[in-house]
């Protein structure tokens, strides 16, 4: 069923998402109203595929965090809304391109044959059977709309390919940061142990000589494990800034800072227990 125009008589280009927007794994709401707003979508839908020469578009890609793909069909532009595929055949591998990693490539499997189900502007429900290109291309638009991309159907190889070519890597599930870094812990160990060490400052007020020769060996101890601790954390950091690229927290510049404040904060306390917490 063609799209109904809106109220709207202004033509509405929307910018297009394209990497690395994190938006694009956000995953697309079922509609539940069917008014003008629905149509304004879709009329902005249809205005950016004409602006930008597409026969195909997922809300998303605009924006609009909604299950509506709309496929341009000789000269008219049919929306399917709340689209699900119920039946598919023929699996076939063929080569993709993504408008939201524009200039990457990769051969995909995708059915040759799917039957979807799908709800016009009205809220009216349909069953549509697609062959060949056109259910390839409808796949990939659901695809969008369920917070994934071509590049989540290929091999593991291919996607370490595919992340190392771009800037800063694969988006991630949310386009968000891991909530902990690993590596964290490494640094944090560290810390403690230089705090536990700066406590002992206070051994020469309260303990006797032979006292202080005792926690001058643990002092040592754990002054030679922070080092260790601390070239773990550049290690397992830097592992961590290639696989998480597009985190700001991951840049090689903030791990080597913050080696070289440990560093510093262990000469500084090593310094200390040399020439305070040391039994004369």
């Amino acid at each position: 069923m063609p799209s109904t125009p809106s109220q709207r008589t202004s033509i509405m280009i929307q910018p297009l998402l394209q990497y690395p927007d994190p938006k694009i794994r956000l995953i697309s709401a079922n509609v539940r109203f069917f008014n003008d707003e629905l149509n304004d979508w879709i009329t902005d839908m249809c205005d950016t595929m004409k602006e930008n020469d597409l026969h195909s578009l997922s809300a998303i890609l605009i924006g609009i965090q909604y299950n509506v793909i709309v496929l341009k069909e000789g000269e008219k532009w049919t929306p399917y809304i709340n689209a699900r595929i119920v039946r598919h055949t023929d699996l076939v591998t063929k080569t993709e391109r993504s408008i939201y990693y524009p200039g990457i490539s990769a051969d995909i499997d995708r059915y040759e044959h799917i039957s979807v189900v799908y709800e016009d502007q009205k809220g009216e429900s349909h069953v549509r059977e697609f062959y060949s290109d056109d259910a390839r291309i409808f796949q990939e638009c659901l695809d969008y709309s369920f917070g994934s991309t071509f590049v989540d159907r290929c091999d593991r190889e291919m996607k370490e390919r595919i992340n190392d070519y771009l800037e800063y890597g694969l988006v991630a599930d949310g386009g968000s940061c891991p909530m902990v870094f690993y590596r964290d812990y490494f640094k944090r160990g560290a810390k403690y142990l230089l705090l536990g060490v700066l406590i002992t400052f206070l051994a020469p007020f309260f303990v006797a000589s032979d006292m202080r020769e005792m926690i001058y060996k643990v002092d040592m101890v754990a002054l030679g494990l922070v080092p260790l601790l601390t070239i773990v954390y550049g290690v397992y950091a830097l592992y961590e800034a290639r696989k998480y690229k597009q985190c700001t927290s991951c840049q090689t510049g903030n791990i080597i800072g913050s080696v070289l404040i440990l560093a510093f904060q262990l000469l500084i306390v090593s310094i200390g227990v040399f020439f305070w917490v040391a039994p004369n």
